[in-house]
């Protein structure tokens, strides 16, 4: 099978039909198709590919100018370079397998692995099942047009942790002690602009070479200096044109690893199929630098300032990621998102320099968050944003900050009815780590915040009319709708967490009633708690 020009692909066409469409249509004719039919990290993993096939064959674009000119330069382009390359696509090339170590050998005390092992939705490994219930059987045919996808996205989004032995040459890989992927690490989120097609997707997301010689540089922090020192990152080639022919050809190594376009389509793990059958030998591949590591944050990703404060109360500010949870919904993290990359590294993914301002578009958010060493659970969600709503994001932000307030003022007040009926509750806090309070506070107040987010993410629209409202007679009104709205919701959630059925539990349903509808938030007390430069606060 030849990855460049044979379909496997999952794709919607313009008139919603699903089909399978090979590298080279889906590059050169995107028109034709609405988006790909996929699960959120193997929608990253595509656009990753697409991305290092789109730079490598226009060899740019250089500066906006050439990225004007995407749209026409680019079909001719694909077929003329994927033409050139045909051989470096072959999935089960002898000498040179797509994304794979053809030298790649078991050791005496290594084995196979089944090649379900990179789909992590099929019953195998450590992998429940739940949805699938095939783990059992001897043989499973798996195609070799899921293979693909499933190997460029195993590349992408493998956890680390334990892994199987294999050796390439004199190199035996490690048991354990294994680094996640790139796109995995610390359950990074990654953002994506969608067009009216694929075509224009992808011509929204490609970012110039202008642009990533600014941002995309790996940073240092000396600790006697108040500023970070920055290292330029070569643009580099695709792995498949330089695919390191030893574990020691650190040329190609450095190519792969330490690059922009190298990293695009990593090989995070070796892998090696054997055709015709469903094993395959998996192990532990190159070390990929993350965001933690001093490298630049992965194009699709965004980077904040936080501050944190030690068991002392110093505050000090970090540069973290930001990561996906379910705890926490999209839209509360937009401010964080929808920011350019600034030159220190800051800001949201590359592709936000594209992100028209005089139109609205879509905002794509992909994420696969990691328990432990394994990948947990996928998220995704579409965002229509308006020129109004780009002009108002910092407006936005304030109130998106005074609903996570309310929160808070939620959890005080149901500390404090706990208080009043428990009389363990306070020593217990203190009998816990430091670092464990918060996080045994928040499963005290979950029953509410399960309550009380669930309808203020109901109630969204009103949060979203009020910032279409700003600049018109009715902002007020709107605004005033939705704080009441949380409010409402607010006194709700203490009422379904605070029962009143003896009168010790309705003196102390007094009490934390008395603390939610103050006027005055309290100040923080926590000593581990972690926030945005910005004053944005976590619940």
């Amino acid at each position: 099978m030849n990855v460049a020009f044979d379909p496997w692909i999952p794709v919607v066409t313009a008139a919603g039909k699903p089909q399978m469409a090979s590298l080279c249509t889906v590059l050169a004719e995107g028109k034709q198709f609405a988006d790909l039919a996929v699960r959120p990290h193997e929608r990253v993993a595509l656009m990753r590919l697409f991305l290092c096939v789109a730079h490598a064959a226009l060899d740019g674009p250089r500066n906006y100018a050439e990225w004007c000119r995407v749209p026409q330069m680019l079909p001719g382009a694909i077929q003329k370079y994927l033409a050139d390359w045909q051989d470096s696509f072959e999935l089960f090339h002898p000498e040179k397998p797509w994304l794979q170590v053809a030298k790649l050998k078991c050791t005496d005390s290594g084995k196979t692995s089944p090649v379900a092992l990179l789909d992590f939705e099929m019953a195998t490994g450590n992998n429940s099942t739940l949805h699938d219930h095939g783990g059992q059987a001897r043989f499973r045919q798996i195609t070799p047009e899921r293979m693909a996808l499933n190997l460029v996205t195993f590349q992408n989004f493998s956890s680390g942790g334990g892994a199987p032995v294999a050796q390439w040459e004199t190199i035996k890989t490690g048991q354990v002690g294994n680094p996640d992927a790139p796109c995995l690490s610390q359950s990074m989120v990654h953002c994506l602009l969608r067009g009216q097609n694929l075509h224009e997707t992808i011509h929204l997301n490609l970012p110039t070479y202008e642009r990533i010689g600014v941002v995309y540089r790996e940073f240092s922090t000396v600790k006697k200096e108040k500023e970070a020192k920055f290292t330029e990152v070569p643009f580099g080639r695709p792995v498949w044109e330089q695919f390191p022919n030893s574990p020691q050809d650190y040329a190609s190594i450095e190519n792969a690893t330490r690059t922009y376009i190298g990293r695009l389509v990593p090989i995070s793990r070796w892998i090696r199929f054997h055709a015709d059958t469903d094993q395959m030998i998996c192990c532990n591949g190159f070390k990929y630098n993350t965001y933690k590591d001093g490298f630049p944050a992965e194009p699709t990703a965004a980077v904040r300032l936080i501050t944190k404060k030690d068991k002392k109360g110093i505050e000090s500010v970090e540069r973290r990621v930001v990561s996906a949870s379910p705890n926490r919904s999209t839209w509360r993290e937009l401010s964080a998102l929808l920011t350019k990359r600034e030159t220190e590294g800051l800001g949201g993914s590359l592709a936000m320099e594209n992100a028209p301002y005089d139109a609205a578009y879509d905002f794509q958010f992909c994420a696969m968050t990691r328990d432990q060493a394994s990948m947990d659970i996928a998220l995704e969600s579409v965002f229509h944003i308006t020129p109004s709503f780009q002009a108002n994001l910092p407006i936005y932000q304030t109130e998106v900050i005074y609903a996570e307030r309310q929160s808070r003022k939620l959890r005080w007040s149901i500390e404090e009815y706990r208080t009043a009926v428990d009389n363990d509750w306070r020593p217990r806090v203190q009998r816990t780590q430091p670092k464990e309070q918060n996080a045994l506070k928040d499963r005290l107040a979950q029953t509410a915040f399960l309550s009380y987010w669930t309808a203020v993410e109901k109630n969204l629209p009103l949060l979203l009319a009020h910032i279409e409202a700003i600049g018109t007679d009715a902002a007020i009104p709107t605004r005033e709708a939705w704080q009441k709205m949380l409010f409402r919701n607010a006194c709700t959630a203490y009422r379904v967490a605070c029962g009143q059925e003896t009168p010790r539990q309705v003196r102390a349903f007094a009490k934390g009633w008395q603390k939610l509808t103050a006027r005055r938030d309290e100040p923080e007390s926590e000593s581990n708690e972690t926030k945005e430069v910005s004053d944005e606060p976590t619940s």
